[in-house]
């Protein structure tokens, strides 16, 4: 049994690591974006920021409520917290986005919604990369059974 204990806190401190990892490249990814279109439209610039900025806020926020439950949990917490972390995320989404369509003038919305839409996928293309370089979490357990 304590052996089954270290290794779900284990799993549980190698996700949030991982979460951390996602978040961190998508306000990189973000910013650059950003640095870029300033050199043509501060207008798209600012724009792409926000864009950005929603996605990563929400994605952060859906981490720290799934994180928020620790590993010990009964499985059912950890999944209503995984829901409500999403519900949430949504609601957020969205009351972003009207903040934004309705505060923020000038606004490109292409630039906006395109930026959003990159950035919303970062953690999907960071981990396909990281999976086809070899660094994918399943690989170090397998090795660990060898």
């Amino acid at each position: 049994m304590q052996h089954d204990q270290l290794d779900l806190n284990q799993q549980h401190q190698q996700s949030k690591k991982q979460a951390i990892k996602y978040i961190g490249s998508q306000l990189f990814i973000t910013v650059f974006i950003t640095v870029i279109l300033f050199v043509f439209d501060g207008v798209m610039a600012y724009s792409a920021l926000t864009g950005g900025l929603i996605a990563t806020i929400t994605t952060a926020w859906f981490a720290y409520k799934v994180f928020s439950v620790s590993p010990d949990s009964a499985a059912e917490s950890m999944i209503a917290s995984a829901y409500m972390g999403e519900i949430y995320k949504i609601l957020l989404t969205g009351a972003l986005f009207i903040c934004a369509f309705v505060r923020i003038k000038p606004i490109s919305a292409a630039s906006l919604l395109i930026t959003y839409f990159v950035i919303y996928m970062t953690p999907a293309m960071v981990s396909a990369r990281d999976n086809s370089a070899g660094n994918g979490a399943g690989e170090t357990e397998i090795k660990e059974r060898e």
